[in-house]
């Protein structure tokens, strides 16, 4: 589970511990949250009970006289620093709709609703992917909308045109809105990814469920809603809910906790003595170690609050001495990476010091003629770099190989997180 950006309360470990949020009716069509002090454990099967009115979607901004400006107000997605915001041109939507016109609340009236808060680069987002696309086949039917809603994490994120691309990758068959100015976000008082919230009939929120995980309580209770919606409702004998297997479950191992590489507040891993520069360029030396859970660099680097630009003069497809070498304990390995400040180019990897092979490289690992493992970064987006056959601790080294490659961050999987598609 993802937790806010920098600058707000740092993220608990992935699966061990959730903030509770009670939503209560502060006014008519607002939302206030209450958050209990001590985080509370949150069982596999868990869902938070509730009862209030789902907000109203954002509606289309009014046009601007051409002599004023728009709202100087801080940007509302957590953590950000306050600052101006460009107004919107004339009759540009708040937020664009990928797969739908834009949707109302009042509108859905009828229909039993999942808002799902998710993002591109999140892999528990994507590992939810799979049950929120079974549930719209089965349910749709009769009555049931999924509405993603997708809220910017790292700077790669922010363009339209990248959720777009990330829909189609993944498949999602669901209206998704695309909330780049948390507008959504802040209206639900959320405060993760994702994070889904289950609307009834008659416009309010009954359920919620952040992070991974209670996918079986979820369903029940979409089931539970459409027959209160339609009483009589008899579903098919073959949608049985089966027992939730719990992926975090001791015997699926504690992986290392997310790994942001650039300047992210108080959370950044890079471990060199020189540490990080904002927005310079320096020359990096390789320390004779690194820790897990913490990342190392060698070469000319730029710090970034959104990730590590290697800024080397090569501009070739080979190896070289440049590197940034990292270290973790996990069954699976994820890398957001992209060459948005450059152009698309291979970034070979090694893993304990050895080229990966067919027993643990991700489907986004390629292998040249030589033997040498390595991704071609093209997207802005997560690639899959090592699938191991079991969970262990290993060191993962990434040698650039073109100027203009950003690595944002490092994402794991245990034993019991695997059984996934990896698009």
């Amino acid at each position: 589970m993802r937790g806010p950006r920098a600058g707000a309360t740092p993220p608990l470990p992935p699966g061990v511990f959730l903030r509770r949020v009670l939503l209560v009716t502060a006014s008519p069509g607002l939302l206030a949250a209450v958050c209990l002090i001590v985080p509370t454990r949150c069982p596999a099967q868990e869902l938070i009970t509730l009862h209030v009115k789902a907000p109203e979607f954002p509606v289309p901004q009014p046009e601007f006289p051409e002599t004023g400006g728009g709202p100087n107000t801080a940007t509302s997605r957590p953590g950000a620093e306050p600052g101006p915001r460009e107004a919107p041109g004339p009759g540009i939507p708040v937020n664009t709709w990928i797969n739908s016109p834009p949707l109302r609340m009042a509108g859905l009236r009828g229909k039993v609703v999942m808002i799902d808060f998710w993002e591109y680069t999140c892999i528990n987002c994507i590992r939810t992917f799979p049950d929120n696309k079974k549930w719209y086949k089965q349910y749709h039917k009769y009555g049931f909308e999924i509405i993603g809603v997708h809220d910017p994490e790292f700077d790669i994120a922010y363009p339209v045109e990248h959720v777009r691309e990330a829909v189609k990758r993944f498949g999602l068959p669901y209206p998704v809105v695309v909330d780049d100015g948390f507008t959504i976000w802040n209206s639900y008082h959320n405060s993760t990814w994702p994070n889904r919230f289950l609307i009834d009939s008659k416009g309010f929120i009954r359920f919620d469920r952040p992070g991974e995980g209670a996918d079986s309580a979820f369903e029940h209770a979409i089931q539970s809603l459409l027959e209160e919606a339609h009483p009589g409702l008899e579903f098919p004998a073959s949608y049985t809910i089966p027992p939730e297997e719990n992926a975090l479950a001791p015997n699926c191992g504690v992986p290392t906790n997310e790994m942001y590489v650039g300047h992210w507040g108080d959370q950044g891993i890079l471990a060199n003595p020189e540490g990080y520069r904002d927005g310079k360029t320096i020359d990096y030396e390789l320390p004779s170690s690194v820790e897990d859970g913490h990342a190392v660099v060698a070469g000319r680097w730029e710090t970034d609050r959104n990730g590590m630009v290697y800024r080397g003069k090569r501009k070739q497809d080979t190896p070289s001495s440049d590197e940034l070498k990292m270290r973790y304990h996990a069954r699976e390995l994820y890398a957001v990476m992209n060459v948005s400040r450059g152009r698309p180019s291979r970034v070979y990897v090694k893993q304990d010091g050895k080229d990966l092979t067919g027993t643990d490289k991700g489907v986004d690992v390629e292998t040249d003629s030589s033997g040498r493992s390595y991704i071609e970064v093209r997207e802005a987006r997560m690639y899959y770099v090592v699938q191991n056959p079991s969970l262990g601790s290993h060191t993962v080294e990434l040698f650039p190989t073109r100027p203009g490659l950003t690595v944002n961050s490092f994402t794991f999987g245990n034993d019991c997180q695997t059984q996934f598609p990896h698009l």
